[in-house]
């Protein structure tokens, strides 16, 4: 373990300082040689790979509100609606808060992901200029697929390397693509399909020396499915391959790096925010994309990796173990990659010496509170703290999230001094959420239906005498499809909050809805998703260091 640690932390040191220099420029190029990206041996490969998947939790500069994916998940959150700032004494965060993200936060997103995008392209350069394993497969073809090549060990390798980066890559370019879309009946698309508006630019290892135009958001999300479908490809193939000669099952090594099933869960999301845009536009590839959300949610679901949170678990994990089996991608954090009060716990978890336990508390909107409240069945109002025991904590999230060190004392003397709670990027259950909302809008009302009740069918509340019932007659519910459609985004918000998936859920199905009263800022005001504070614009930087925008 302290071995990978080391490789990792310098890998990451090396991709960073190659990122400095890359910002320093502004635009999304960057200098590469063939005499710097020579042969790299499958080790330094790996190592390099490793610098990748470090940038997913790090971001530069000393904000303690800044700390990687899980930072601009939790912007994104709370920019919804959905966690409320009760108060800013420390300020952190306040921004999103007064819905200012999309202004003030445009710049860092922007270099988060061009910035690991630049690492992966001279990655995916790298690979290809040590092994020509694309080259060779476009030659021969798959292993399994009826040629005659017998791919070496090392070609093997590089081909799952390959599938690793490909995957970062679509990653990145689908976060993109949503993040700098706006919404289908936002003014900014007015005159504009999603084939003619103009997103951002599209980098690849062919092209990453020179500044690019901004690419349509058709592009950019056609780039992010091309990846990830060839790497999803990569990983079936040469992965039974590598069994075949090794005679051991290819598996990764931690649930930091991807695999075939994360790479099927990016995809599967991607399509899903992509269709709605091709509503009364292209109605055939609307629904073909949402056929192909569904396809890989449940390629994943049949995959029989990973099972859904228990009901009895509802409240006993804190969300907080990489090892859970409804984990599909995350990180172990360990004492070297800690990030203290500049975390994800160091920011929402009461029970770590943090800012939600010094009175920064993020909590549940109360309207949604209202929402979870009226489906009394729903044990997840457990999720949230009930106020009884000190009221400054009511409805923070320490059903959910809680210190895997600490998870009962908020008393000084007893709380997490240590932040060692796991990153979440991606749970199970998300698979059963787009798998409903796709079959909903292909008119498969009761494949929809089904989808979801596997994840409310553990979601009883014990503590209610009448559950069962109430629930019974909620599930009934569900053939109403305007009822069913009302319950595929309350799960989307109730299921996933503080996971990052509440700003595009507002985006794509809410559209408008009334934010609590228990917002520090603007609390009972109604909101639009079509504003312009939910839609980002791309830095002005760019337009001035990039001569091709």
């Amino acid at each position: 373990m302290k071995k990978n640690i080391t490789i990792l932390l310098l890998a990451a040191l090396f991709l960073s300082s190659c990122a400095d220099n890359w910002l320093n420029r502004q635009y999304q190029g960057g200098s590469l040689s063939q005499e710097q990206y020579d042969k790299l041996s499958s080790e330094k490969m790996k190592g390099t790979l490793l610098g990748i998947y470090a940038m997913i939790y790090t971001m530069g500069g000393d904000s303690h509100d800044e700390f990687g994916q899980r930072s601009i998940d939790l912007w994104g959150d709370i920019l919804s609606g959905d966690i409320a700032l009760t108060n800013k004494t420390y300020g952190w965060l306040y921004t999103d808060e007064q819905m200012l993200t999309v202004s003030a936060r445009t710049g860092t997103i922007w270099g988060f992901y061009y910035g690991m995008l630049h690492n992966i392209n001279t990655t995916v350069f790298s690979i290809e200029n040590s092994s020509k394993i694309m080259e060779l497969i476009a030659t021969h073809g798959y292993p399994g697929d009826g040629g005659e090549y017998a791919y070496t060990e090392e070609e093997t390798e590089y081909a799952l390397y390959m599938a690793q980066a490909l995957a970062m890559r679509g990653y990145c370019y689908g976060n993109l693509a949503r993040w700098y879309t706006p919404v289908v009946k936002s003014t900014y698309m007015t005159g504009y399909t999603i084939d003619t508006y103009k997103c951002v630019p599209v980098y690849t290892e062919s092209n990453m020396n020179e500044p690019q135009a901004l690419s349509t958001s058709a592009e950019v999300y056609n780039r992010t499915f091309s990846d990830l479908s060839t790497s999803i490809m990569l990983f079936e193939k040469f992965g039974a391959y590598y069994e075949e000669i090794q005679g051991t099952e290819y598996s990764r090594n931690t649930k930091l790096e991807v695999d075939v099933n994360v790479a099927r869960g990016l995809i599967a999301y991607a399509y899903l925010n992509a269709a709605p845009y091709y509503k009364n536009v292209d109605n055939n590839k609307m629904k073909t994309y949402y056929r192909l959300a569904h396809k890989y949610a449940n390629d994943v679901i049949l995959s029989g990796e990973y099972s859904l949170l228990k009901n009895n678990e509802l409240c006993t994990t804190g969300f907080n173990n990489v090892d859970h089996s409804s984990w599909m991608w995350g990180q172990n954090v360990v004492v070297e990659t800690a990030g203290g009060l500049k975390s994800w716990f160091g920011q929402m978890d009461i029970h770590s010496y943090s800012y939600a336990w010094a009175g920064d508390t993020k909590v549940l909107d109360d309207v949604l509170k209202t929402d979870i409240e009226a489906r009394a069945w729903d044990g997840r109002i457990n999720w949230f703290n009930d106020g009884k025991k000190k009221s400054t904590f009511k409805d923070c999230p320490d059903g959910k999230f809680f210190s895997a060190q600490s998870p009962e004392s908020t008393a000084e003397e007893d709380i997490d001094r240590e932040w060692l709670s796991d990153n979440i990027f991606m749970r199970y259950e998300s698979m059963f959420l787009i798998a409903s909302e796709a079959c909903y809008f292909i008119d498969s009302l009761s494949a929809s239906a089904d989808y979801l009740t596997q994840i409310t069918d553990e979601r009883m509340n014990t503590k209610y005498p009448f559950a069962q019932d109430d629930y019974t007659t909620y599930k009934t519910s569900l053939s109403n499809g305007a009822t069913l459609l009302k319950e595929i985004e309350y799960n989307w918000r109730v299921e996933m909050w503080g996971e990052g998936y509440g700003l595009q859920t507002f985006r794509r199905l809410t559209g408008t809805k009334k934010r609590g009263g228990n917002h520090d800022y603007s609390g009972g005001s109604e909101v639009n998703a079509s504003d312009h504070s939910f839609n980002m614009n791309i830095p002005s930087s760019e337009a001035t260091y990039n001569p091709n925008i």
